[in-house]
């Protein structure tokens, strides 16, 4: 059976974040969210207290925190403003690859990038027309001696104005469907990198939502996550990892604060929903 009782690091760390919640994001999340103003001033105080980039391993620089832990903090961030809440959480989704597939040289290079200060990545897979089909995506890498040449277009991209870096999944072998797609590291800055289109959304405002497009990026043939052709396995293997974080955001953003939330609510009512949800990480 497993156990989903919190350790007293875990307690601390919930209320830690919903300290933080309360005090630097519900106050401006209305503001932000109405004019879609991108939130950094928020991002760099979540970052100063360690609230980002939580699964990234100690060995670079990182708390390397479990996924329940993770679950936890944003429980409270979406209850303190479910867009800033999603900016603050998108590194773990970008940077999971890169842990699970990248080389040494690039874990201490682009892991370090976020441990080191209020750095952004963006996780680049769906497209116009390769959503949850991503076996249709017609961005290409195409390699070239000691570098791949990539060429396509990414939509939907959380952060994707912000970003340091990106984690982008291109066809290396355009014939194969998913088993002919790789995975790489692609800096925001390379040449052929563009910002096309920022999303003017219906909710969520405050979390930036960009359209990417590559170019004739070159991309070093060492930023290659894990083998070429292997990129597929890569995300589902990312997504694994990322997903249970997801359900935490509707939990906490309806949810009153962990401190008054009710221990014995009546049966069948709203509360009893809620609680029920909210209660399921400590329990």
């Amino acid at each position: 059976m497993v156990d989903f009782t919190l350790t007293d690091e875990q307690k601390d760390l919930r209320e830690l974040a919903h300290s933080f919640a309360e005090k630097e994001m519900r106050k401006v999340a209305w503001e932000y969210d109405k004019d879609g103003t991108w939130p950094q001033d928020v991002i760099d105080k979540a970052w100063e207290v360690g609230l980002m980039n939580t699964h990234i391993p100690e060995a670079y620089g990182g708390p390397g925190l479990d996924y329940l832990s993770g679950c936890l903090i944003e429980e409270e961030v979406g209850w303190g403003c479910s867009g800033i809440g999603t900016s603050l959480m998108a590194n773990g989704l970008a940077s999971a690859p890169v842990t699970l597939g990248g080389s040494e040289e690039t874990k201490k290079k682009y892991l370090g990038m976020l441990s080191e200060g209020p750095k952004l990545a963006s996780f680049c897979l769906t497209e116009p027309d390769a959503g949850s089909d991503v076996s249709g995506m017609k961005t290409r890498a195409v390699k070239q001696g000691d570098k791949y040449v990539l060429n396509g277009s990414k939509c939907f991209i959380t952060n994707g104005t912000y970003a340091d870096w990106f984690t982008v999944y291109a066809k290396t072998d355009p014939e194969a469907g998913h088993r002919g797609i790789s995975a790489f590291v692609v800096d925001a800055g390379s040449p052929g990198v563009t910002v096309d289109k920022k999303e003017d959304k219906m909710g969520q405002r405050a979390s930036n939502t960009a359209t990417i497009s590559f170019q004739d990026v070159e991309v070093p043939a060492e930023n290659l996550l894990a083998e070429e052709n292997k990129g597929f396995k890569l995300a589902m293997m990312t997504l694994d990892r990322t997903r249970p974080g997801v359900p935490r955001w509707p939990s906490g953003s309806p949810a009153p604060p962990s401190s008054t939330r009710p221990s014995t609510p009546k049966k069948g009512s709203s509360s009893a929903s809620r609680s029920r949800c909210t209660r399921r990480s400590s329990s």
